[in-house]
């Protein structure tokens, strides 16, 4: 772990530190550590200490919960610009998830004492945190409804419509393997397999390889969302 060497880049991306001058991006940067790690590698475990603040910088990060029987739910995929551990901020002194690279990823990491001096004189700052959160709130409200109202059909449909948007492309690289998807979808890896096979023979998939899919009718995968 070492200084950051992001030049004020890292805290700039991320939207609740945005509006910041550059004199208080220059702060980040002054308390601002990076830490690389390899894809795989964990970030920090699941009821591990919160002690600190993460941005994604480069790379991409699946946070996980397990329960008690080992059984791993994936709640999201952070890219960079994202931010998590903010249990930091709230006094929670335990991580209520795990955090995982999925691939050589850079984190910018931001220390919970300074993180909350930084918040204390940018009150602002606070707000937007909580609005950030209110929008991931939102997203697990419709991610519950989501797998309470949809088919699996449309589920699986869904998840390559956001990967479409999140990745400007009609040919998309699945973030996951399809055990991970399978979980972020609440679906057996089985099931899951078979609604892409089933997807793939009405012809508006098709496989590349095997982390990317080509949306060969993007308009008819979204209306069956």
């Amino acid at each position: 772990m070492h200084q950051c060497p992001c030049k004020n880049v890292c805290a700039a991306k991320v939207p609740i530190f945005k509006d910041l001058t550059p004199q208080e991006l220059a702060r980040f940067n002054e308390i601002l550590t990076t830490s690389e790690y390899a894809g795989g590698e964990i970030i920090y475990h699941q009821g591990s200490p919160a002690r600190i603040l993460c941005i994604v910088n480069i790379g991409a990060v699946k946070l996980f919960k397990t329960s008690p029987d080992g059984k791993e739910q994936v709640l999201r995929i952070l890219r960079p610009g994202d931010f998590f551990g903010e249990a930091v901020l709230f006094g929670e002194q335990t991580q209520g998830a795990s955090a995982q690279a999925l691939e050589t990823t850079k984190i910018c990491q931001l220390d919970k004492y300074m993180a909350e001096e930084v918040i204390h004189r940018n009150p602002e700052i606070a707000h937007k945190l909580i609005a950030a959160l209110n929008l991931r709130l939102l997203q697990a409200e419709e991610q519950i409804e989501s797998l309470g109202t949809r088919t699996t059909l449309q589920r699986v449909a869904n998840l390559l419509v956001d990967l479409a948007a999140e990745q400007d492309s009609t040919t998309v690289t699945l973030p996951l393997s399809r055990e991970g998807l399978a979980s972020l979808t609440g679906m057996t890896v089985e099931n899951f397999s078979r609604k892409l096979s089933e997807l793939q023979q009405q012809g508006l998939i098709q496989a590349q390889g095997r982390r990317n899919l080509v949306l060969k009718d993007l308009k008819a995968l979204t209306e069956l969302t």
